[in-house]
């Protein structure tokens, strides 16, 4: 009588598979899977090399997976009550211990260790350390062999427990995508991967990453030009958390800020703003850091002084400008860059064309290309776009030009010359 293999079988659950859907991979019968499965027949050679591919084992390891059923039919009932009861040592105890080891291996061989799991956390963790000075392009990179290798690792989790945080990890590595093809200009690419990072952290049930998720994709909006959806989505992300005090609500607070700025509603702007502040008054120590998943006090100064820039109270954003260039860590070029280019924005609507020009050139000369390409390019041009275009003829303006040009790779004016 044929035994069943049900490390095989749990092999093709694992690699999320039905029956039919990896007979159709692999152009047989659904009944061919099933009867390879019940241990009545076995894969010919030609299709091993596919198979293996599809559930990802090696040639060896789906050789043990298929010689499962000639071990356990090798043990009857009959066999075992003989063992046991006899006195003499025979194979078949050794055969019954080896069923054990192979029950223990189905159950256990694709369960994460909490070590690995406490890896792929720290591994979270440093990217969003990295965001603060790294290029997206590196970041890009990065991030791309990460997730490959997390994709596996979410295929061979069987732990309902593990899952969870490894779902949890998913979202936020899958939101820090979100941010680096933010920063690069990528809003089609942008737009997919905040899909799957918001269906992450669903899947993970867990209100504070949602609330991060959400607000990751309230940024791409913003610097999208989807105002509106901006506002939208920021207040969703304020709600996702509830009373609990986190840096998703902080940065969604602040971004939503931001966008009703730019939307011209001040008495709107001017509450997100002060809701963002509260936030960050009560966040625990650990979520007051320089990383993708925290804020602080230069963040706030930041977004504070771009919501006044939008507002045109140039004064204002001046002192909020100043504070968070003195709060600045030297290193994180993303956020100083930005905020002096809101300085740029401000010399430019006082009327200053060769002083914001000039700013301008000294904010983005110290960059690597690989940093002012992108986002940093953008806002640049944004930041002059308002100059008369009597005073785009101008050395210094022209010189920003030039070096704006360079950077974004085309001789073109683009509509903005």
């Amino acid at each position: 009588m044929a035994s069943k293999r049900w490390r095989f079988a749990a092999s093709r659950r694992s690699a999320g598979y039905s029956q039919e859907q990896l007979a159709e991979q692999l152009g047989v019968e659904r009944s061919t899977v099933t009867r390879w499965e019940a241990g009545e027949t076995t894969p010919q050679p030609w299709v091993r090399p596919k198979l293996a591919k599809l559930l990802t084992v090696s040639g060896e390891q789906l050789d043990g997976l298929l010689a499962e059923a000639e071990t356990a039919a090798a043990v009857s009932s009959h066999d075992v009550t003989a063992a046991v009861t006899s006195t003499e040592p025979v194979t078949v105890l050794e055969q019954v211990e080896r069923l054990r080891q192979g029950l223990h291996e189905t159950i256990s061989e694709h369960a994460l260790s909490r070590a690995s799991l406490d890896d792929w956390e720290q591994t979270v963790s440093q990217h969003g350390n990295a965001t603060r000075d790294r290029p997206p392009v590196a970041m890009l990179d990065d991030l791309t062999a990460d997730l490959a290798e997390l994709q596996q690792a979410l295929t061979r989790c069987r732990s309902s427990t593990a899952l969870r945080r490894l779902t949890r990890v998913t979202a936020h590595l899958a939101g820090l995508m979100c941010l680096t093809l933010i920063k690069l200009g990528s809003r089609p690419a942008f737009r997919r991967w905040a899909r799957t990072a918001r269906t992450a952290a669903d899947e993970a049930g867990d209100p504070l990453t949602a609330s991060w998720v959400r607000a990751q994709e309230a940024y791409g909006c913003y610097y999208s030009g989807n105002l509106t959806d901006a506002v939208v989505v920021a207040q969703h992300a304020q709600t996702l958390a509830g009373h609990t005090p986190c840096v998703g609500i902080a940065l969604a607070a602040a971004l939503e800020a931001r966008a009703q700025a730019a939307l011209g509603k001040t008495q709107e702007t001017l509450e997100a703003i002060a809701r963002a502040e509260a936030v960050l008054a009560a966040l625990d120590d650990e979520s007051v850091t320089v990383s993708a998943f925290g804020y602080n006090e230069a963040q706030l100064r930041f977004h504070e002084g771009n919501a006044l820039t939008h507002l045109h109270d140039t004064t204002a954003a001046w002192s909020s400008q100043q504070r968070a260039l003195e709060l600045c860590p030297a290193n994180d070029y993303l956020d100083r860059t930005l905020t002096q280019l809101d300085r740029v924005a401000c010399l430019a609507h006082d009327g200053d064309a060769s002083g914001a020009a000039d700013y301008a050139i000294q904010a983005l000369v110290p960059l690597t290309e690989d940093q002012r390409r992108g986002l940093i390019t953008l806002r640049a041009h944004e930041a002059v776009a308002t100059l008369p275009s009597g005073q785009r003829a101008l050395p210094a303006v022209r010189d920003l030009h030039d070096l704006l040009m360079l950077t974004s790779g085309t001789k073109e004016n683009e509509g903005w010359w």
